[in-house]
């Protein structure tokens, strides 16, 4: 399953047999360290729960904790070389639960071994950084970013077929081939974009919804020409978020596409 997936079914959860959860946020961004800093907190933080639960009233909990803790290293040895900037898991005594996530954004450093789940800090994040789809529109091609956590996740091409009147799917990233094929169209079929726009508003609405639903996005940013965005957004029949950002993003970089969107997003 995908992050979302997972996601839901954490939020979705019910273990009454488990007695103890597990909940770890470990920033793991790389350094120039021989030895990785993250492996360093991870040790730490795992001594302190060790700690805290010999102390408390219920010794069988050491136990428990200890048993986890070696599930858990296992899992990170496992993959270590597929690190990020942060990791995120949550597990459960009852063996039923094993959330493990590593993610493009940085994450505190927090431990927890308690009876319910600690998800205030994910939440946080899903809140600063949705999932979102980027659609940077002009008028012979639009660009969708799929983003979540502040990652790229695909990025989809399309172009305006004049002769068929539809949207075609690029698998080119390249925006010089793009410019080509369409100019070379646009020599045969003179017609104003003023009139052909509602058709090709028409046509690119159902892509975006459609996109939204599968990547289940929480928020859709609309960059371009002002007027063209506002009339996309008013096109959308969606309960997402629409945002506009009335300027083109399309000569930047997808990342730097990402960062001005998130901007939007937390603004």
């Amino acid at each position: 399953m995908g992050f979302m997936e997972n996601w839901k079914a954490l939020q979705k959860y019910s273990a009454k047999s488990a007695e103890r959860f597990l909940t770890i946020y470990l920033n793991t961004e790389p350094t120039a360290s021989t030895q990785p800093e993250w492996k360093i907190r991870l040790k730490n933080g795992f001594k302190k729960l060790a700690e805290y639960t010999e102390a408390g009233e219920e010794k069988r909990y050491l136990d428990m904790l200890l048993d986890m803790q070696a599930k858990v290293e296992e899992r990170i040895e496992n993959s270590r070389t597929e690190m990020k900037k942060g990791l995120i898991i949550v597990t459960d005594s009852s063996g039923g639960l094993f959330f493990c996530e590593k993610v493009q954004t940085g994450v505190p450093n927090a431990f927890y071994f308690e009876a319910e789940p600690h998800l205030e800090e994910l939440e946080a994040i899903m809140s600063r950084c949705p999932a979102a789809g980027i659609v940077q529109l002009s008028n012979d091609t639009v660009t969708i970013i799929d983003s979540l956590l502040c990652e790229i996740h695909g990025e989809h091409y399309y172009e305006w077929d004049l002769v068929n009147d539809e949207w075609r799917e690029r698998s080119s990233q390249n925006t010089s081939d793009l410019k080509s094929a369409v100019n070379k169209q646009r020599e045969n079929y003179p017609e104003q974009w003023d009139v052909i726009r509602p058709r090709w508003i028409k046509r690119l609405v159902p892509i975006i919804e459609n996109m939204a639903k599968e990547k289940q996005w929480e928020e859709i940013i609309l960059s371009g020409e002002k007027q063209i965005a506002s009339q996309v957004k008013e096109a959308l029949n969606t309960r997402i978020s629409v945002h506009v950002v009335p300027k083109n993003l399309s000569n930047m970089k997808p990342k730097d596409v990402l960062q001005e969107a998130y901007t939007v997003l937390q603004a």
